[in-house]
C-alpha cells in the first residue's frame, strides 16, 4: 500500500511559508526545489528544505498513522495547491517517481500527480554534536536587531554574520556590523568556549521562527573533511547552516571610550514616534547616504536636510528632548538613525562633528559613523578583521546603561579619555594629523572613492535603462495607435457607395 500523509491546511501553509525562505527561485539544481517529507516509526512527520548552505526543518504537530516513509515533493506545485485552501492536504507516494497531492474544494476533490526525484539526490543533513546552549527571549530580540545590521558586501564574508562573542572578560556580547554602523548587545553568558558566527539568512529574520522564544544552539565543530555547522532549534522549527571559521573583527576598537565632554540627548517615546514619522519626509541630496544633520543648540534638537541643488534647509525641530552638554552639529545617514529609533535606542551621545556617535538603551548600543560635509563616509568605518593578538589594544566599552548618565541639570564628571581606533574624518580643517597617511590607508581610501564612483555609474545606467524602457512603452503605444488608424482606413476603403 502506498504511504499517504495528511497535514492540516493551516499548519501546512505556515510550514511552506518558512520553508519557502530557504528554497531559491533561481536554482540550477532541480532537487533544491523539492521538500523531503519523512514519517518516522513513531508517526512524527517532518518537512525539510535546503539550499546546500542552510537547511530548515518543520515538525508537524500531530503524528500521522502509517508505516515509516520518506520521499521528495516539488515545493512550488504543493505551495500553489495549498493557497486559499481550508481542507487538509494528503501527500502520497504513488510510485518510485510519482507523488500525488489531494485536497478538497467544498465537497469536490482536487488531485494532482507530479513527477519527483530519487530520494538519494537530496543532500544529507548535517547533524550537530555539542551540548545544547539555551537562549532566551532577550537573545531572540537582540539577535533579530543584530541581523538587521549585517553587511551584504561580497568582499567581506565574515561580516555577513552575527557574532556570539565570548572573547571579552567583562561579559559576552552579540555583535554585527556592515562597516558603516555597528550593533552590540551585552548581558549574555553563553556556555561557549569560542565565539560563534551565525550567518544572516532570510529564514532567521522570519517572525515565526523563535516565536516561542525558547531556543537551543548546538554546533558541529570543523573537521579535516568538513567545515563547521550551526544549529538553532525553536519549537517545531530547526535551522542548520554552515558556520564561518574566520575571526570576527575586534569591534570594541570602534566603540567610543568614556568621555565626560560628550553631548547627551535623550528622547522620550513621543519624540521617537515623531522622528520615525518625520525623518523619512525630509529631502536628501544623495540616494545612497540620505544624509541628515543633527544640530543641538541649548535645549533644542533640530534634524535638517537639503534637497539636491536646494539652498534652504528643511528642518524638523524637537523641543521635548533632554539635552546635557555643549552645542554640536553632525551629519549622519538617516537610515541608521531611523533603525536605532526603531530598536528603541533612546539616548544619543555625540562627541564632535567627525567622531562616531552612539545610540544607547540598556545593554544595547549602535555606533554610527558620521558623514563628511560632502556626504561621503570616512574611510575605514569598521574595524578590520584583525586577530585577537593584534598589536592594537582593544578599547574598553563604556557602561551601556543610559540611566547611569548624570541628570540633565547636573554637570558631567570629567573622565579620562581613551584612545579610539576609529579614524577621524580627514576633511576637518582644524585638525592636524599626527602622522602622515600610510600607503595602505591611501590605497583603502582610493578604493572607497572608486566604489563610490562605480555606484554613481550604476545609478546613471539605471536611469538610462529606465529611460529606454519608457521609450519602448511609448513606441508600443504609438504602434498601437498607428495600427488603429490603419484599421480605420481599411474600414473606410471597404465602404462602397
Amino acid at each position: 500500500m502506498n504511504p499517504v500523509i495528511e497535514i492540516p491546511a493551516a499548519e501546512l501553509k505556515t510550514a511552506l511559508t518558512g520553508l519557502g525562505k530557504i528554497i531559491s527561485k533561481r536554482t540550477t539544481l532541480p532537487v533544491l526545489e523539492h521538500l523531503r517529507v519523512t514519517r518516522n516509526p513513531q508517526g512524527v512527520v517532518t518537512l525539510e528544505a535546503t539550499d546546500l548552505d542552510s537547511t530548515a526543518r518543520y515538525q508537524v504537530e500531530q503524528p500521522s498513522a502509517g508505516a515509516p516513509c520518506e520521499f521528495l515533493v516539488p515545493f512550488h506545485p504543493l505551495n500553489q495547491l495549498v493557497k486559499g485552501g481550508k481542507e487538509p492536504v494528503l501527500i502520497g507516494l504513488e510510485s518510485k517517481n510519482k507523488v500525488r497531492l489531494k485536497t478538497y474544494v467544498g465537497n469536490s476533490a482536487m488531485e494532482r500527480t507530479l513527477d519527483t526525484l530519487a530520494l538519494d539526490e537530496f543532500p544529507p543533513t548535517p547533524s550537530t554534536t555539542t551540548k545544547p546552549v539555551p537562549l532566551d527571549a532577550t537573545f531572540r530580540d537582540s539577535f533579530r536587531e543584530a541581523l538587521d545590521c549585517c553587511s551584504d558586501d561580497a568582499s567581506r564574508h565574515v561580516i555577513h554574520h552575527v557574532c556570539l562573542d565570548t572573547r571579552h572578560k567583562d561579559g559576552h556580547y552579540l555583535a554585527a556590523t556592515d562597516g558603516r554602523h555597528l550593533y552590540a548587545a551585552n548581558s549574555f553568558s553563553f556556555d561557549l568556549k569560542e565565539p560563534v558566527l551565525i550567518p544572516d539568512r532570510p529564514f532567521l529574520r522570519w517572525h515565526k521562527f523563535m516565536e516561542e522564544s525558547a531556543t537551543e544552539l548546538t554546533l558541529k565543530p570543523k573537521t579535516d573533511k568538513d567545515g563547521s555547522w550551526v544549529q538553532l532549534k525553536s519549537g517545531r522549527w530547526t535551522f542548520i547552516a554552515k558556520g564561518c571559521d574566520e575571526e570576527f573583527p575586534q569591534w570594541k576598537n570602534a566603540v567610543p571610550g568614556p568621555n565626560g565632554n560628550r553631548t547627551v540627548v535623550r528622547f522620550d517615546r513621543e519624540t521617537m514616534a515623531t522622528l520615525l514619522a518625520g525623518l523619512p519626509k525630509l529631502p536628501y541630496q544623495d540616494e545612497f547616504h540620505r544624509g541628515v544633520t543633527v544640530e543641538v543648540a541649548g535645549a533644542t534638537v533640530c534634524f535638517k536636510a537639503k534637497a539636491k541643488d536646494a539652498t534652504e534647509w528643511t528642518r524638523l525641530t524637537i523641543q521635548s528632548a533632554r539635552v546635557l552638554g555643549k552645542s554640536v552639529s553632525i551629519a549622519l545617514n538617516r537610515e541608521f538613525v531611523l533603525k536605532a529609533l526603531r530598536f528603541g535606542l533612546s539616548t544619543l551621545e555625540i562627541e564632535d562633528d567627525h567622531s562616531p556617535v552612539q545610540f544607547l538603551e540598556g545593554g544595547r548600543r549602535m555606533v554610527v559613523m558620521p558623514l563628511r560635509p560632502d556626504g561621503a563616509v570616512p574611510a575605514q568605518t569598521a574595524p578590520s578583521a584583525q586577530p585577537a593578538s593584534s598589536a592594537t589594544p582593544p578599547v574598553s566599552a563604556p557602561n551601556p546603561q543610559p540611566n547611569s548618565n548624570p541628570p540633565v541639570n547636573e554637570q558631567p564628571q570629567a573622565q579620562p579619555q581613551e584612545t579610539k581606533t576609529m579614524p577621524k574624518s580627514e576633511t576637518n580643517p582644524t585638525e592636524t594629523p599626527a602622522t602622515e597617511t600610510s600607503p595602505v590607508k591611501a590605497v583603502i581610501e582610493h578604493i572607497d572613492h572608486i566604489k563610490e564612483a562605480l555606484k554613481g555609474v550604476l545609478r546613471e545606467l539605471n536611469e538610462v535603462l529606465d529611460g529606454l524602457k519608457q521609450l519602448e512603452k511609448e513606441k508600443k503605444a504609438s504602434d498601437r495607435e498607428m495600427e488603429s488608424v490603419r484599421e480605420k482606413l481599411r474600414e473606410i476603403q471597404s465602404v462602397r457607395i
